[in-house]
């Protein structure tokens, strides 16, 4: 009989002893599973901006541009746009000047992946983008004189110019179709500095910038995801 007491009495603290060490470790375990253990490198992407190019079929001025970025965590994005900025001016009824650009430019930058679920097929991004281009501007024509009325020749002047700038973005996109997306960016953009371009230090356009003086754009983006099979980290 008291070995049977004492049997019973070791059980029970035995029970009690590895009873708190059990759920702390189901606990642990359960915060292990929880964690988010997606890897860092999730793919790279790639998109197109469709307005740029729809804006220059139908005015005077707009752009090609594409996009590559890498996927990391599905939370960051750094990213590099480059284009072809281009424009041509026609004689404009009052000065009686043309003008015509075309160069390349390029940005470098990161967004940021503020959604609540990171992983979702949705995305509400915000980042920032550094810009530059080198191009030339050419500008012809006759200068009608406001007295005697009469045109004075005005011949092809051509200018070069380092222009670069700053921008915050916002963008929001989504998955349409398998590893095709679709989405908008809105950006306010700022003047960093240019080279000394004399009088035309307003310049009427500037590759991947658009029109002098004009600080907002949006670009209508359809892309492309090339992803990498997530590999969980085993706990």
């Amino acid at each position: 009989m008291l070995h049977q007491k004492t049997y019973t009495y070791f059980l029970i603290l035995l029970i009690s002893l590895c009873l708190p060490n059990s759920v702390f470790a189901q606990g642990k375990v359960q915060q292990l599973e929880e964690k988010d253990t997606i890897q860092l490198f999730r793919g790279i992407g790639i998109s197109y901006d469709l307005a740029g190019t729809i804006m220059r079929m139908v005015s005077d001025y707009g752009q090609y541009e594409g996009a590559v970025h890498v996927n990391l965590r599905d939370r960051y994005f750094p990213i590099v746009e480059f284009g072809l900025g281009d424009a041509k001016h026609e004689t404009d009824a009052v000065t009686g000047i043309a003008a015509k650009v075309r160069a390349p430019y390029a940005r470098f930058g990161c967004d940021f992946n503020i959604a609540k679920n990171k992983h979702d097929a949705y995305r509400v991004m915000v980042g920032a983008r550094y810009a530059f281009t080198s191009f030339k501007t050419e500008a012809w024509g006759n200068i009608k004189d406001p007295y005697w009325e009469y045109y004075n020749p005005y011949e092809v002047i051509t200018k070069k110019c380092f222009f670069h700038w700053a921008e915050l973005v916002f963008s929001v996109d989504a998955k349409l179709i398998g590893p095709i997306r679709i989405g908008w960016s809105f950006r306010y953009r700022r003047k960093i500095g240019s080279s000394d371009i004399g009088e035309s230090n307003n310049l009427w356009y500037v590759p991947g910038f658009g029109k002098s003086g004009n600080v907002l754009g949006a670009t209508f983006n359809v892309g492309y995801q090339f992803w990498k099979k997530n590999k969980k980290v085993k706990n």
